[in-house]
C-alpha cells in the first residue's frame, strides 16, 4: 500500500497534464480531419516499424503522434497545397526525432548503450532525407509550436499505473502481466484511431483497455478475483479519478475498442520478446 499511495503524486501529475489546454486543443483537431487519413495511419506504421527496428520502448510511438497531431492543429495546411506531401514527411520525421532524442529507452541495455543506439537512431532519421537542415529548422519549429511542452501524458503511462493499482497485480502474478500487456496491446492500436483520440481523453482509453483485458481474465478464470480483490479495485483512496470518469464513455470506448482489437488468450503474452523489425527507416517510404 505505501508503495500505492508513492505513485499517487506520479498519477495526479499526468491527470493533471491531460486536463491541461496544451495537451486537449489538438484531439479537437483530429476530428476536423487536418491530417489525411490515409497519411496518418502510414505515418504510425512507420513509428512503429521504426521503433521496433531499434527495439526501444513502444511508447515512443505515443509521444511522437502527440507531437504529430499537436503540431498539425497548430498549422494551417492544406492537403491540396503544393508540396503538402514533402512538409508532411517532414513534420513526421522531425516528430519521431524528437521523440526518440528525449523520451526513446530499451530496457535490455545499458543507459550507455541506450545513448549509442539513439545516436544511431537519430542519424538514421537525419541522413534517411534528402535535406537533413529541414529536419533541424523543423526541430525548433516543432519546439515552439508546442510550446516546449514535450511531456505528454501518454496512454502507455495511463495504462501502466492504472496496472500498477489492479489488484490483480498483487493476486496472481501471471493475470496482472496478461491484464498489463494486453492493455498495452489495445492502446498501441488505439493510436492509430483518430477518431477514438479526438473522442476520448487517454486516461479513459486507457482505462477502458484495461477493463477490456480485465473481462478477458475474468470469464476465462472467474474466480480470480477474490471479494477482497474487488473492494480493493472499487475503493476511492486508489481510484478517484477513475470513479470521475463518466461510466459511459468508458463503454462506449471499450466497444470501440473491442471491433479492432480482438483480445488474445491469455498465454499470448507469456512470451513478450518481439522480432527486430526489418523495415525502411525513412518515411517517405511510407508515406507516397
Amino acid at each position: 500500500m505505501d508503495e500505492l499511495n508513492d505513485d499517487r503524486p506520479m498519477l495526479d501529475c499526468l491527470l493533471a497534464k491531460e486536463q491541461s489546454e496544451q495537451y486537449q486543443h489538438h484531439h479537437r483537431d483530429l476530428n476536423a480531419g487536418r491530417t489525411p487519413l490515409r497519411w496518418r495511419r502510414k505515418i504510425c506504421e512507420w513509428y512503429y516499424e521504426f521503433v521496433d527496428y531499434f527495439n526501444f520502448d513502444r511508447e515512443v510511438v505515443g509521444v511522437a503522434m502527440n507531437y504529430f497531431d499537436r503540431y498539425i492543429s497548430s498549422q494551417k495546411y492544406c492537403e491540396y497545397e503544393h508540396n503538402i506531401l514533402a512538409t508532411y514527411q517532414t513534420v513526421a520525421a522531425t516528430a519521431l526525432f524528437l521523440a526518440i532524442k528525449l523520451h526513446a529507452t530499451s530496457c535490455e541495455i545499458s543507459e550507455e548503450d541506450n545513448s549509442s543506439l539513439r545516436k544511431r537512431a537519430l542519424g538514421k532519421i537525419l541522413y534517411g532525407t534528402t535535406k537533413p537542415q529541414d529536419i533541424l529548422d523543423m526541430e525548433m519549429n516543432m519546439l515552439y509550436g508546442l510550446d516546449w511542452k514535450v511531456n505528454p501524458p501518454t496512454l502507455h503511462n495511463f495504462a501502466f499505473m492504472f496496472c500498477k493499482f489492479h489488484p490483480l497485480s498483487d493476486i496472481c502474478a501471471e493475470s496482472g502481466s496478461y491484464l498489463y500487456e494486453a492493455t498495452r496491446y489495445q492502446v498501441e492500436l488505439a493510436i492509430f484511431m483518430p477518431e477514438l483520440m479526438a473522442q476520448f481523453k487517454s486516461s479513459v482509453i486507457a482505462y477502458a483497455a484495461l477493463k477490456n483485458a480485465e473481462e478477458k481474465i475474468y470469464a476465462e478464470n472467474p474466480l480470480i478475483l477474490t471479494e477482497d480483490g474487488k473492494r480493493s479495485l472499487e475503493a476511492p483512496t486508489l481510484h478517484s479519478e477513475v470513479l470521475m470518469m463518466d461510466p459511459s464513455q468508458v463503454i462506449q470506448c471499450q466497444m470501440m475498442l473491442k471491433r479492432v482489437c480482438q483480445l488474445p488468450d491469455l498465454d499470448y503474452f507469456s512470451d513478450t520478446d518481439r522480432k527486430v523489425s526489418t523495415s525502411p527507416t525513412n518515411v517517405a517510404d511510407f508515406c507516397d
